[in-house]
């Protein structure tokens, strides 16, 4: 995606399907990588073929999956690091260079792009979606006709529903719905298509919903460290 100044790059990494993003400012080449995982000199190598160069990184959550790139990439380079307070909180993430924030905070890229940190709670307690002007990165929020587990430490049903009822509420429906891992058909939608295709936005209740997405699952379960298991949202 590409308006007014700002981009949206989209690729996978990993054995997971990771999509990891760089959001920036088309005119001076600076970005954000989005959830720097499994590979560092991977996504190096794709920011000099794009000629970007990154500033910031931006966490959607703490999981393993999404975050074990960020120590390597800040021996490389040097980046302030982006994530909610209470996820650092639950998660007692550190590094070089964090930033805490909190809800509704925004971050400028350049001299085109606002991204705004909207909390979208539910697979983790401090789950943040990045928020664009037309568009939003989700993270293990809100799939392709899917939405993030909710059984994991820190996870709450309940909290996700009411997550992915404010975000119908107070986005427009054209929104396009940049989601963490391809676990879709398609690798972006917008809030329209999934109300018409998403099994998990189409329960009409809280206990309904709870009852889908925990169906199997066992409350608390710990997410392992290695990626030897099947990945947080696939089932």
């Amino acid at each position: 995606m590409a308006s007014e100044g700002v981009f949206v790059h989209q690729f996978p990494l990993g054995p997971w399907d990771n999509f990891l993003y760089f959001i920036g400012d088309a005119a001076t080449r600076t970005c954000a990588v989005v959830d720097p995982a499994w590979d560092a000199r991977t996504i190096l190598d794709e920011a000099a073929r794009l000629d970007l160069r990154i500033e910031h990184i931006l966490c959607t959550h703490s999981h393993f999956d999404h975050v074990d790139q960020v120590d390597p990439l800040l021996a490389e380079i040097d980046a302030q690091v982006h994530m909610l307070a209470e996820e650092v909180d639950f998660s007692g993430f550190t590094c070089e260079n964090l930033v805490r924030h909190r809800p509704g905070d925004t971050l400028s890229i350049g001299s085109h792009a606002e991204i705004t940190m909207m909390h979208t709670p539910g697979h983790t307690p401090g789950s943040v979606s990045y928020r664009l002007r037309d568009a939003i990165v989700t993270g293990d929020t809100l799939f392709v006709q899917g939405c993030g587990r909710c059984d994991f430490v820190g996870g709450d049903p309940e909290v996700m529903y009411r997550t992915l009822r404010r975000l119908l509420d107070e986005l427009p429906l054209d929104t396009i719905i940049y989601p963490g891992h391809d676990y879709g058909p398609t690798p972006t939608s917008t809030l329209t298509m999934e109300l018409d295709g998403n099994p998990y936005l189409a329960k009409p209740t809280l206990d309904s919903f709870v009852s889908h997405r925990m169906e199997g699952k066992t409350p608390g379960s710990a997410l392992p460290r290695r990626p030897d298991w099947t990945p947080p949202g696939r089932s």
